[in-house]
């Protein structure tokens, strides 16, 4: 094959493979407990393909939810899931797929994404994300245990962590923050993924790594989650002199 020849191929791949693109919205949603949740993919053109939608919690490999075709006579379901709680409807032109979550829990809040196989570039193509979060009066109380550095880390002479375990999270999507005698800090701080327990609820650790010259026991170090759904604030602090 010639350069050119083999640089109009290359080129003609780029733009079939650009054209092939889905939209999912909304980007962003919040719907209360009980209320319905819909997500509208549009896949450019009717073809015989399927379309699917994913559910991923931050760190965990996606889950399959539903998924429909125009050749369907009702969509399908991903393993395990009720088909009670989710549908999915499609418009006259198949270009348009609406999978609707029926009475939204709170388990339900995540990221979402349509998925569908484009054979003209034999992959497939995943829409950008859709946040979903359902909103309730006040979540059941989760645990923070705020734990000072190990005596190891704190005679190190070069960093001290300190640790917040949190535990009895009712979603995945969560706002951590360290403050330092109620003053916000950015630098030093890594939190975990969170994971599913046996109960259902989520489980998580954030760390705050400081240069052991900076640390102070008179201070209070202290870690702040918010739980997305709700604007409350749950926080749980530690002095170090008082360890």
């Amino acid at each position: 094959m010639s350069p050119i020849l083999a640089t109009y191929c290359v080129l003609l791949w780029i733009s079939c493979a650009e054209s092939q693109t889905l939209s999912l919205a909304p980007s962003n949603n919040a719907v209360n407990l009980g209320e319905r949740a819909t997500f509208s993919c549009n896949v450019g053109a009717k073809d015989g393909d399927w379309v699917r939608l994913l559910k991923q919690i931050p760190g965990n490999a996606p889950q399959l939810i539903i998924y429909h075709h125009h050749s369907f006579t009702s969509p399908k379901y991903g393993p395990g899931i009720s088909t009670d709680r989710y549908t999915a409807t499609i418009n006259s032109a198949a270009t348009e797929y609406q999978f609707i979550i029926k009475k939204a829990e709170t388990a339900d809040t995540a990221h979402y994404y349509c998925v569908k196989w484009f054979g003209s570039i034999s992959a497939l193509v995943f829409s950008q994300s859709s946040k979903l979060i359902v909103t309730v009066d006040k979540f059941p109380e989760p645990a923070l245990l705020v734990f000072p550095p190990y005596t190891e880390d704190n005679e190190s002479k070069d960093s001290s962590t300190l640790t917040c375990h949190i535990s009895k999270l009712a979603v995945s999507l969560v706002n951590v923050k360290w403050l330092i005698d109620g003053t916000t800090v950015q630098d030093g701080v890594s939190t975990s993924n969170p994971v599913r327990e046996s109960d259902n609820t989520f489980s998580m650790s954030s760390y705050l790594t400081l240069a052991s010259k900076d640390v102070n026991k008179d201070r209070m170090y202290s870690c702040i989650i918010q739980q997305e759904g709700s604007s409350a604030f749950i926080s749980k602090g530690v002095k170090l002199s008082q360890c």
